[in-house]
């Protein structure tokens, strides 16, 4: 089986546009919705979407191909043959947080789905857009975390995992293609002018920094779960966002390059002022393998975006939520550690001035 991540372009809206409907379409080129366009302009647009849409999901293969470098990378990958095995592949549909970005990526998805594949994600990527440099680096680094969270987990013996590069903008691509050599088995994309297919295979590429992710660990962590770093930052793995630091797309992929071995080694300081360890909380943790304290860390570091964070995020993986512990008088809330063999959760307390004290990680009651 295979994933493919396929960068999508707007080549279906332009392709077939006449001079001016396609100088209309470049001036909205980063618009995100058409209520952003002005009335008449955005009728004229939304006709020609829906036009183009209805006309293209009957193209066939060769047709396909002329009007969409997406499908033309899609098909060239599969030499053209639309098998059953080919049908049961996964598709990442990879679209600009923009009107037109998403409107093609529907329209690639409905040919897909109209030729009988049947496992067809688009994802808009939040900020991803050439308006704005400092959103679209934000959306690079984004763009890291959700590939070594979404893609890199299904990457295994059973499953080859492509980038397709054809479609897509120069910004866009060129990263995806550095992106590649760490989460893709093969990255692919159309000789310039031409019908033959390159092909890139993985090479044995790794990002190798660990003491700077080491030394600067607390900030690292922070940054990674969104939350703000206060202390003066340069270099390449940060960057100034609205007046606040935030990692790079580098900083991003050289801590996810890291971070599982730093965190299986032993539990890291608290990463948030919210965040107190009681003297007995460490000790408890000690004898834990490696993964657990791999799971303990992060579930440290999603606590602290939970009581920083405005919006209070408590995914299920966390859970934090009031209990009563018959060991421990003091306790009055856990959090999930691991809930597969051997469960534990982490118990802890609620202090008055809005932080939490961890006590121990104990049995799951």
């Amino acid at each position: 089986m295979n994933l493919l991540l396929s960068t999508c372009g707007t080549s279906i809206l332009t392709n077939s546009a006449d001079e001016g409907l396609r100088a209309l379409l470049n001036r909205h080129a980063n618009i995100k919705t058409g209520d952003d366009v002005p009335t008449a302009e955005c009728k004229r647009i939304r006709e020609h979407i829906e036009n183009r849409k209805n006309a293209f999901v009957a193209h066939a293969l060769e047709a396909a191909k002329c009007d969409s470098a997406e499908l033309n990378g899609i098909l060239s990958f599969y030499d053209n043959q639309l098998t059953p095995e080919n049908r049961r592949d996964i598709h990442y549909l990879l679209a600009t947080d923009t009107w037109f970005g998403e409107e093609t990526a529907g329209i690639v998805k409905a040919w897909l789905v109209n030729h009988g594949f049947t496992d067809i994600r688009v994802e808009r990527c939040p900020d991803l857009q050439t308006a704005d440099w400092q959103l679209f680096s934000s959306a690079l680094s984004d763009l890291v975390k959700w590939c070594a969270e979404t893609i890199a987990p299904q990457r295994t013996s059973h499953c080859r995992v492509i980038f397709n590069l054809s479609g897509g903008f120069k910004s866009e691509t060129g990263f995806l293609q550095v992106l590649g050599m760490f989460y893709a088995d093969e990255t692919v994309y159309m000789f310039e002018r031409s019908n033959e297919l390159m092909r890139i295979p993985r090479l044995p590429v790794v990002m190798v920094d660990e003491e700077a992710v080491r030394d600067d660990l607390r900030d690292f962590r922070r940054a990674a779960q969104g939350l703000e770093v206060r202390t003066e930052k340069s270099g390449i793995y940060w960057f100034a966002l609205e007046g606040k630091h935030a990692l790079t797309p580098w900083g991003e992929l050289v801590f996810g390059q890291h971070k599982d071995e730093i965190y299986q080694r032993e539990i890291h300081p608290s990463p948030s002022e919210k965040i107190i360890f009681a003297p007995g909380f460490p000790a408890s943790c000690e004898n834990e393998t490696p993964r657990h304290k791999q799971e303990i860390n992060q579930k440290i570091d999603l606590l602290a975006r939970f009581l920083e964070d405005a919006n209070h995020p408590n995914p299920n993986s966390l859970h934090y939520h009031p209990v009563t512990h018959p060991r421990d008088g003091e306790v009055t809330y856990e959090i999930y550690a691991w809930s597969d063999h051997g469960a534990k959760r982490i118990y802890g307390r609620s202090l008055d001035d809005g932080k939490v004290e961890l006590r121990f990680l104990g049995e799951h009651l």
